[in-house]
């Protein structure tokens, strides 16, 4: 853990492993009772923003009362929340018609980001998708 101090607060981080995919910035604030606190999450942010969040963090932390949090996460970390387990039913429940037109989705949508994304990183995401998903055999 590495811990950034600025003027008169701190920002607490971990560097990214290699599996990580996504960064979220979290924030302690006062709660609705008094003497409580409450966290509040910023939306996921793709790994490559990681120093990007850490700077802005860095760069609001003297603003605010109570350490920022930014932390990287892999796959299973936001799997284990247990925040994407409502998607994770839903899928589960599909019949196979249902299954069949979300899979042509993903496959449609893995072709045109290899088609027409400049990033690389982004394109090999999606060739992997298109392999695990057996469109394309290595």
């Amino acid at each position: 853990m590495t811990t950034i101090t600025t003027q008169r607060n701190r920002v607490i981080t971990e560097e990214p492993e290699a599996d990580d995919v996504f960064v979220r910035v979290s924030l302690t604030v006062p709660g609705d009772e008094p003497g409580r606190l409450s966290v509040r999450h910023l939306p996921y942010q793709p790994i490559s923003d990681y120093d990007a969040a850490v700077a802005w963090a860095v760069s609001m932390a003297d603003q605010l009362a109570y350490p920022i949090h930014v932390v990287p996460l892999s796959y299973s970390d936001i799997r284990n929340t247990g925040r994407f387990q409502p998607i994770c039913d839903a899928v589960a429940s599909m019949d196979d018609q249902q299954r069949g037109a979300m899979r042509a989705v993903v496959v449609t949508t893995c072709a045109e980001v290899m088609r027409d994304c400049d990033d690389l990183q982004v394109r090999a995401d999606c060739y992997d998708i298109l392999t695990q998903l057996k469109v394309i055999t290595s």
